[in-house]
């Protein structure tokens, strides 16, 4: 079993995002670069989040942008919430918004930021809140040939609008379910797709299915590379 397969499946038991981390050298980051997401029923302690002028910070929404070149770097750790990642390829900068529903009571934004953290060429987003503060994140950024982006989601939905996308791509979810719109083949050269407990449905014309557990290459006509990992949950793959 190949060893993106195997984290596929580890993903079912992780209690933390930074099990992946863990695999190469998490000793050597900063503690406010990794995420424990145990301890969700507490307001982080230590906040590495300096706001900008411009930034609009309430109890229960966030909206801020950050100058971020193409060719950025990008680290994104969120423990629990729906997760929207779109791409702008004429984009020269990285939008965060964050939503948290009405009945997230005395839940606040700022009480689960753990790193915001973004310069021109590289960037490390941690958030972790509960699953009680029903949050809603949406990400918007370039995706250039020459980028590197890591996206991981403990707990939750994600859709990724890969559309106009490019360099070296990795989307983790833990349990929940993923939606991937592309333009046919046209947004990666390859893309390995990887589920540990659930199921793939590749809605594209002569797209297969698979269940339970699920390893799946793909070879395509676009640039940089894309690799998906679901844990627990479920994948669907279509066109615009």
């Amino acid at each position: 079993m190949r060893k993106s397969l195997c984290y596929a499946l580890a993903l079912i038991l992780a209690t933390t995002l930074t099990a992946h981390a863990a695999q190469t050298d998490t000793q050597s980051n900063s503690h406010s670069d990794s995420m424990n997401c145990t301890e969700f029923d507490k307001p982080i302690t230590t906040h590495d989040y300096i706001s900008a002028p411009s930034d609009i910070l309430h109890p229960h929404h966030l909206e801020l942008t950050r100058p971020f070149a193409p060719s950025g770097k990008l680290k994104l750790h969120i423990c629990r919430a729906d997760l929207r990642i779109n791409t702008r390829p004429d984009a020269k900068e990285i939008k965060l918004t964050v939503n948290l529903d009405t009945q997230s009571g005395s839940y606040t934004v700022a009480d689960y930021i753990q790193t915001i953290r973004v310069q021109p060429d590289k960037g490390v987003i941690n958030l972790n809140f509960p699953k009680a503060a029903h949050a809603t994140v949406t990400v918007t950024l370039p995706m250039g040939q020459n980028s590197e982006n890591e996206i991981n989601l403990g707990y939750g939905d994600l859709d990724f609008n890969a559309i106009g996308s490019a360099g070296n791509r990795e989307i983790n979810v833990g349990m929940g379910h993923m939606q991937l719109i592309v333009d046919k083949d046209k947004n990666y050269s390859k893309m390995e797709v990887n589920v540990g407990m659930g199921s793939l449905h590749d809605h594209r014309p002569g797209g297969h299915d698979g269940h339970i557990v699920v390893s799946k290459d793909y070879a395509g006509t676009g640039a940089g590379s894309l690799q998906i990992n679901v844990g627990m949950g479920s994948l669907d793959i279509r066109n615009d």
